[in-house]
C-alpha cells in the first residue's frame, strides 16, 4: 500500500533527497575542483609523491569519477522530481564509484601516497551512495516515486 497521503510523500522524503542533491554536488563540485586545478594550484596543496600520483591516473577512472558524480546529481535530481528511474541512476553512480575505487584501492598505491584520509573519504562515499540507492528504493515501494 502507498504511504502516500493526498499523493504527495512526506515532508521527509523532501528532506532527504534534498540532502542528496546537496551530498552530490558537493562530489560535482570536487571533481570539478580536480580537474580544473592547474599543476602550479596542486603542488601547492598535494605533496609531490601525491602530485605524481593524481598526474599518473588514468583517464579512466577520471571518467569514472566524473560519471559517478553526474549521475549522483541527476538520480538526486529525478528524485525530487518523483521519477522511480532516480534508483536506477543512483546504481549508476554507484557503479561508476567502484570502477574508480577498484584503481584507488587496488590498481595503484594511492592509499599509501595519501593515507587513511583516501579511505574514510571514499568510504564515506560508499556508505552515502548505497544510502541513496536504498533510499530510491524505498520510495519506489512506498510510491512516493513512480
Amino acid at each position: 500500500m502507498p504511504d502516500v497521503i493526498n499523493g504527495k510523500p512526506p515532508v521527509s522524503f523532501w528532506i532527504v533527497a534534498g540532502v542528496a542533491l546537496v551530498w552530490n554536488l558537493i562530489g560535482l563540485f570536487m571533481y570539478y575542483s580536480g580537474v580544473s586545478a592547474t599543476p602550479e594550484q596542486l603542488k601547492v596543496v598535494y605533496s609531490p609523491e601525491q602530485f605524481a600520483a593524481i598526474e599518473a591516473t588514468p583517464v579512466w577512472v577520471t571518467s569514472a569519477f566524473a560519471i559517478a558524480t553526474t549521475m549522483g546529481v541527476t538520480a538526486s535530481i529525478v528524485l525530487l522530481l518523483r521519477k522511480a528511474l532516480a534508483f536506477l541512476l543512483f546504481v549508476a553512480s554507484f557503479v561508476a564509484l567502484l570502477i574508480q575505487d577498484l584503481y584507488l584501492f587496488l590498481l595503484s598505491d594511492s592509499l599509501a601516497v595519501f593515507g587513511s584520509s583516501l579511505l574514510v573519504i571514499q568510504g564515506c562515499v560508499f556508505v552515502g551512495s548505497i544510502i541513496w540507492i536504498w533510499y530510491a528504493r524505498l520510495a519506489r515501494r512506498k510510491g512516493w516515486i513512480n
